[in-house]
């Protein structure tokens, strides 16, 4: 991404955050807020780190999954992957454009030796799969908990769009953008074809099956976890609220981050956490302080567990942004392994 574009993206963002942050504060008393949380109960926010902990541990695992496999042909170590992606969650949070992602990505085919394409594709496929199971957990929720029409119809959609997704992702891929490319000239430039098709055959298609549906099922259970984490956060500020609630807040929360924000996902986080528990009948101000926990005490762990990372894998913040935005290519061949299983 050129400077021109990132620096674009990043003020669309900030204006975007901007405008959730006026609608909250236009909405919600802050003052009953800043009380609500000032009162709030410690213990949960201590089981709302630990819940942080397995979720983290439990992404690690099902990256290793689509990720290429080491030089050995055994998938990547759970061990290995978590420094990468600590660092990529607090690139997230303190960079804009979502560059934590693919300097994650980056980081990760550097230090394991695997090819930088694949490992890009790893977690545009990653990305992918975790927006599509958690449109339809979200769905199914709604369900449970009679939610508000609106709520239905939109993660509805959403739901209906992540199972055609999958499908597409299971059966295909993108592979039909190759085909297009080529009919457009790319097959004149076989280097940047390869490259293209190495990236193609990493998200989705027949070979990446098994891969897909394991890993499906891993988000499921991470998604699941996260509602915990909303949980434990409605009862720190004293709000009585249903797991199946949880998750319906979660998953909607969740999905509302995917428009463009302000790094860390400033505004919009709590815009639709807020909206979400207010649709289901939570008060304003205890919506938006319910909100600010569990989006402070999800953030802020992660982002101190990338920072504690840097060290370990031998870089700095500015470094790893640098490689990130480079796109350069992973290792030659001959020293990194890029078999996608």
């Amino acid at each position: 991404m050129s400077n021109r574009r990132r620096w674009l993206s990043a003020l669309v963002g900030i204006a975007i955050s901007a405008v959730a942050l006026w609608i909250v504060a236009g909405t919600v008393d802050l003052r009953e807020t800043g009380s609500i949380l000032a009162d709030a109960d410690a213990l949960p926010l201590v089981a709302i780190v630990a819940i942080v902990a397995v979720q983290v541990t439990v992404r690690a695992w099902r990256w290793s999954f689509l990720m290429p496999h080491g030089s050995d042909g055994r998938r990547l170590r759970i061990r290995r992957l978590l420094p990468p992606l600590l660092v990529g969650y607090l690139g997230n949070a303190v960079l804009p454009a979502r560059l934590g992602e693919p300097m994650r990505a980056v980081l990760a085919s550097r230090r394991e030796r695997v090819g930088t394409t694949e490992a890009l594709g790893s977690v545009l496929l990653e990305r992918l799969i975790d927006v599509a199971t958690l449109a339809v957990v979200a769905f199914s929720a709604a369900l449970v908990v009679d939610a508000p029409g609106w709520i239905s119809q939109v993660l509805g959609v959403a739901a209906l769009g992540g199972i055609v997704g999958m499908a597409i992702l299971l059966s295909v891929g993108i592979q039909p953008i190759l085909a297009i490319a080529d009919r457009l000239g790319l097959e004149r430039r076989p280097a940047l074809r390869s490259l293209v098709g190495r990236f193609a055959a990493s998200v989705g298609g027949p070979g990446r099956r098994r891969a897909i549906g394991i890993s499906a099922g891993v988000s499921v259970g991470a998604w699941l976890l996260d509602a915990v984490s909303f949980w434990l956060a409605a009862q720190a500020v004293g709000v009585e609220l249903a797991y199946p609630a949880a998750l319906l807040i979660a998953g909607f929360t969740v999905l509302g981050t995917a428009v463009p924000s302000a790094p860390g996902y400033v505004g919009t986080f709590e815009l639709a956490a807020a909206a979400a528990a207010g649709a289901l009948g939570v008060p304003p101000a205890a919506a938006l302080a319910m909100a600010v926990v569990a989006h402070v005490m999800t953030l802020a762990p992660m982002a101190l567990g990338g920072a504690a990372s840097l060290p370990v894998i031998g870089t700095s913040l500015a470094a790893a942004a640098r490689e990130a935005e480079a796109g350069t290519e992973g290792p030659k061949p001959t020293i990194a392994s890029s078999s996608i299983r």
